[in-house]
């Protein structure tokens, strides 16, 4: 087994944050980003500015070095160049002792002067400070390591600086400064030579106001080091003895061979450290006075100076604003929550009764329209309940309001538990309640539920000792089968069957609730001067009768007549329709006499000029539920004697349980032992179940014009009508058929067994004036075969009967699709029929299923059979939908055109 991961519902749920919230994220963010940038800019700027400071101070401090060293070397170039002309008066190279006192002299007066020598140009020492009289002195011809150095001195004029060197005779390191006397003929006479302890250089540099870490120094043609402080680890003689092979000075040096000053940074060789530093070279000398400190001391002084208070600014003021930020986040949650929290109490009390805790108009608005888009989504019904308890006032006027209120709060509690958990109960107040039943699959449901309530209702109250009874009317109206377009007339269509339910004489406890149907009506302002307008036009004339015709199949003659009413008011003909579900009670019962008296005494009209029809005539529910209806029926046709009671049709509407309470079922029951016919009106618009009718006392049904009426634009509704029409034929009831408006009509109905049309395609509703000559000239065509509503009856006539097989209810011989009628009309339609080739391979699919059921039948299984049967159902319902929306496009096609 497979496993899978199951993700958390609350990592799945959307994270929704409410639009200001997300602008202070974005600003606190774009705030937060803004620092860092500024911070990021700040440090590159102080960093740029403090590097170009610290140059512009290493090389103040290098050029001070440089100044001081030069006037050193400058002093003691012109002191050797005054001892050298002293020399040269005193025939020096001929009087070593004059020469030697000259030197001592010389010393003396210059005490940084560690020694001074006389030397011919020969390299012999003539005199020298440095060896005690008597001693021989030396011969730089002997030692390699100076005469090379010595050759060169005597071709140079001006002093000479040597690289550091250990003097033997003195065991230190000191730096040669060499002057050489000329002869007027340019020939060298003498060298006078005196070295300068590099140790008086590093005291010098010692005593310089430098920073910790800063390093200076002296350096010898870009190779050797004159002195440095502070020596790294004491070791002079490794610094002196070898050149710098490397290291960032000397590639300034090299790279700025010309610039008297400049900048240098990297690793150096002495240390061996990374180093920022600056360089001034001593002109015309071949020195180079430098400065340098590490970096890492570079980089503390710049984080120390420059960035370590902002930085700590910086900090300060990110953590006030992220405090702050959080403070305001959660004061500003908090201050939603709270608000959410009062508009939540603010919904509820504005949407809640305070008193039952139900919801009230409001809060039933918004629950209303839910339902109703939950009913059409999940093809379910939705009932709309109008309660109102009966004569309560005298429980407020009898117990008090407190006994009153406590009534109504337990009377909300037993309505919710009667209901279901997806059930609505609302109170609009008062004494009136409203409940939406949902996800209904038939009105079984309906009843249960009904039964429950009646249940809760009747047991008595005991409210603070006292046991009081109530009773209670209740409207009901089913959604879809009301076809009501919105909520607020589906409630005032339930309200409409409240106050019938109220209205109804005699009501036994089964007839505390009533369905709503459309000839039910309110008493409104409106509604009492349409009343009064109306009794006074049955009196003046002005509500007539139209008569339309009803044609037996069997003859092709008209063999009947429904009365329709029309009342001509304001200069216009107004139909029922218009004005019934403004009428109230006494109204209706008035026109119903009305319409029997006139319908009846028209007949015996027609009857004596030789027409014998029958006469249909409608029945309103009020005059069903009155008492004394059938005895006005046998009134009225005694007073016409040649007319027999099977020529009079009662049509009456199939509307709730109205037609088995027992006043109306007594009433249709006398009236048809009386031979007089009685017919179901509109059937199948009905909200009961259809299963009823067949223990009603009926003669007749007639299909609901609904159903008819749009056939030729949705063929795939003839399944229904079909259903209808066996249901009519298992009843063994005559069937009539509303709407015929076409011929194609025709075409489909005359290959059905039904007995009567009645509809446009025969005739509109004509005055009395006109029937006669009508009957005699008409006779019913053959309608037009051109249709798929023909073609589609004989289509499903071989897939019931596959059905049947599939149901092991007997055989059938599968019918070829070359001959089924549906693909010679597809064909015949291909041009002008939108996706034909669909309809073509989903009709073939059908019909292969048929043959499959026939294969399955003989040899497979009863498994196997069902299972094609479903499919069969599904490939054909597919068909049907697939075939309607063609048929609509195409004749959308042809009117557009």
């Amino acid at each position: 087994m497979k496993a899978t991961l199951k993700i958390p519902a609350f990592l799945t749920r959307p994270i929704t944050i409410p639009p200001h919230r997300w602008t202070m994220f974005l600003a606190f963010w774009g705030v937060a980003v803004g620092v860092f940038v500024f911070s990021g800019w700040y440090a590159w700027f102080s960093w740029h500015r403090y590097e170009q400071n610290s140059q512009f101070h290493l090389k103040l401090e290098s050029d001070m070095i440089a100044q001081v060293i030069q006037r050193l070397l400058d002093d003691q170039a012109s002191s050797l160049q005054f001892l050298g002309l002293q020399l040269q008066r005193a025939d020096a190279l001929h009087h070593p002792r004059r020469a030697q006192s000259l030197l001592l002299d010389y010393q003396k007066a210059l005490p940084e002067i560690a020694s001074a020598y006389l030397i011919a140009p020969s390299g012999q020492v003539i005199a020298s400070t440095a060896v005690p009289t008597g001693e021989p002195l030396p011969d730089f011809r002997n030692d390699p390591a100076i005469w090379p150095d010595f050759q060169t001195v005597l071709q140079m004029r001006g002093m000479r600086i040597d690289h550091p060197i250990l003097e033997p005779l003195m065991d230190h390191w000191i730096i040669r400064l060499s002057h050489t006397v000329f002869s007027p003929a340019g020939k060298p006479l003498f060298v006078v030579t005196t070295p300068l302890r590099l140790g008086d250089i590093e005291d010098f540099l010692r005593l310089l106001p430098l920073h910790p870490g800063t390093a200076v120094g002296l350096i010898w043609s870009n190779q050797y080091i004159e002195g440095r402080w502070p020596v790294p680890q004491g070791n002079l003689a490794g610094m002196l003895a070898h050149p710098p092979l490397t290291g960032a000075l000397l590639q300034a040096l090299q790279s700025n061979s010309h610039a008297r000053q400049g900048y240098y940074a990297g690793f150096v060789t002495v240390g061996r450290t990374y180093r920022f530093g600056a360089f001034t070279r001593l002109s015309p000398y071949p020195l180079t006075a430098f400065v340098s400190i590490p970096r890492s001391q570079w980089l503390a002084a710049w984080w120390r100076q420059q960035v370590e208070i902002p930085l700590l600014f910086l900090i300060i003021v990110l953590g006030l604003g992220v405090v702050a930020y959080r403070r305001i986040v959660f004061l500003d949650r908090r201050w939603s929550e709270q608000r959410e929290a009062f508009e939540r109490t603010l919904t509820t009390q504005a949407t809640h009764d305070a008193l039952t805790g139900l919801p009230n108009r409001d809060g039933l608005r918004l629950v209303f329209d839910q339902a109703l888009a939950r009913a059409e989504r999940q093809e379910r019904l939705l009932a709309v309940g109008f309660l109102d308890l009966d004569a309560f006032k005298p429980v407020n006027d009898t117990y008090g309001h407190a006994i009153g209120d406590e009534s109504l709060k337990e009377m909300s509690r037993r309505l919710q538990e009667a209901v279901r958990r997806t059930d609505t109960v609302a109170r609009l107040g008062g004494d009136e309640f409203v409940l939406l039943l949902e996800g209904l699959r038939s009105m079984d449901e309906v009843d249960q539920i009904l039964a429950r309530l009646q249940t809760a209702i009747a047991q008595p109250f005991l409210i603070q000792g006292k046991e009081i009874s109530l009773q209670a009317s209740l409207g009901l109206t089913i959604y879809p089968f009301d076809e009501a377009a919105d909520a607020d007339l589906l409630l005032r269509h339930a309200d409409q069957a409240m106050y019938a339910a109220k209205a109804r004489p005699g009501r036994t406890s089964e007839g505390w609730a009533q369905l709503y149907h459309p000839d039910l009506g309110t008493v409104t302002m409106g509604d009492e001067v349409l009343r009064q307008d109306f009794l006074q036009a049955l009196v003046a004339g002005a509500v007539t009768l139209r008569y339309q015709p009803l044609v037996a199949l069997t003859t092709g003659r008209v063999a009947g007549l429904e009365a329709l009413t029309r009342w001509h008011r304001e200069g216009r003909e107004i139909s029922p329709d218009q004005f019934l579900p403004s009428l109230g009670m006494r109204e209706r019962l008035a026109l119903g006499h009305f319409v029997l008296q006139t319908g009846l005494r028209q007949l015996a009209q027609w009857q004596e000029t030789g027409l014998d029809l029958f006469l249909s005539v409608n029945v309103t529910p009020e005059e069903l539920d009155s008492p004394g209806f059938a005895d006005t029926i046998f009134d009225i046709l005694a007073a016409y004697p040649g007319i027999p009671p099977e020529s009079l049709v009662l049509e009456v509407l199939e509307i709730g349980e109205i037609l088995e309470q027992e006043v109306a079922l007594g009433h249709l029951q006398r009236l048809r032992s009386a031979s007089v016919k009685i017919a179901l009106d509109d059937v199948g618009s009905a909200y009961a179940s259809l299963l009823r009718l067949k223990n009603l006392p009926i003669d007749e049904i007639k299909i609901d014009q609904g159903f008819i009426r749009e056939l030729p634009n949705k063929p795939q509704d003839l399944i229904f009508v079909e259903s209808l029409i066996n249901l009519g034929l298992g009843m063994n009831v005559i069937i009539t058929v509303e709407g015929v408006e076409t011929e194609a009509h025709i075409a489909l109905l005359r290959e059905m067994e039904v007995d009567y049309l009645q509809g446009y395609a025969i005739a509109r509703p004509l005055e009395a004036e006109a029937v006669a000559n009508f009957v005699h000239t008409f006779v019913l065509g053959t309608g037009d075969a051109d249709t798929p509503l023909l073609a589609l009856y004989h289509h499903l006539g071989w897939v019931h009967m596959a059905e049947e097989s599939a149901m092991n209810h007997g055989g059938y011989e599968h019918t070829d699709l070359a001959a089924c009628p549906i693909t010679a009309w597809l064909h015949a339609h291909a041009p002008e029929l939108p996706g034909v080739e669909a309809l073509l391979a989903e009709h073939e699919a059908v019909h292969a299923l048929g043959q499959e059921i026939l294969r399955v039948r003989q040899s497979g299984t009863r498994e196997e059979l069902h299972r094609l049967l479903g499919q069969l159902h599904e490939y054909s319902h597919r068909f049907q939908e697939d075939l309607g929306r063609a048929v609509r496009a195409m004749r959308d096609n042809v009117a557009a055109s």
